[in-house]
């Protein structure tokens, strides 16, 4: 009887730890945005901290497991293409979209776009917005219908530290409260650095900054 006892218990003990683990389990997404004419696309996806790899084929969006809330780093490797990946600074159940944009290869060096490793947000502490200046991964972000960066904000890079970042014309909602929520930060965070002259000198103004 106490070894059927025993047997129960612990049983009763796996179960609540799957369990409990299964609860911290984030499901992120995958979502491709193909800014090339290739359509039979080829790589890997990774995710740093898990080790996790795999194989893709074609542009299709999908899901990964992430083992509780967190930071990760992911990645997109392709033989063809140049692919750079951004995502929220911290992944959630809320926040658990990871955007893998497709390039030519070369575009990358002509001026033609930044890429942020991570989106700035209310809960980024201050040393990791540091890291990022000192990184050069601080980007404001806009919208429009190219992926093409004025000259002036190429000036304005070198001067201040700061980049931009160009997506879809089409504004969403959540789109436009990310985007908003990140240049008012980076706005503030400039403000501090070098107090408010560096508005003169923005060649446009993002969303969330007046």
């Amino acid at each position: 009887m106490t070894m059927i006892k025993s047997l129960l218990y612990l049983l009763l003990s796996f179960s609540f730890i799957v369990s409990h683990a299964t609860e911290k389990e984030i499901l992120a997404t995958v979502v491709f945005e193909n800014l090339t004419a290739h359509t039979n696309i080829e790589g890997e996806f990774f995710v740093m901290e898990t080790n996790q790899r795999i194989k893709v084929s074609g542009t299709q969006s999908f899901q990964i497991t992430l083992p509780e809330k967190g930071k990760y780093q992911f990645g997109f490797t392709s033989n063809e293409l140049a692919a750079y990946t951004y995502y929220p600074s911290k992944i959630t159940k809320q926040k658990n979209t990871i955007t893998v944009r497709l390039m030519e290869k070369g575009e990358q060096n002509e001026g033609s776009i930044n890429v942020i490793p991570a989106v700035v947000e209310s809960h980024t502490t201050d040393e990791d917005i540091d890291q990022l200046f000192e990184k050069g991964d601080l980007n404001f972000i806009i919208h429009g219908i190219d992926n093409s960066i004025p000259k002036e904000f190429v000036k304005f890079e070198e001067k201040y530290g700061v980049g931009l970042v160009k997506e879809n014309c089409v504004v969403d909602p959540l789109s436009y409260k990310r985007a908003t929520e990140n240049n008012q930060i980076i706005s503030d965070y400039l403000n501090k650095k070098y107090g408010k002259n560096w508005l003169n000198e923005l060649p446009a103004k993002p969303f969330g900054i007046k």
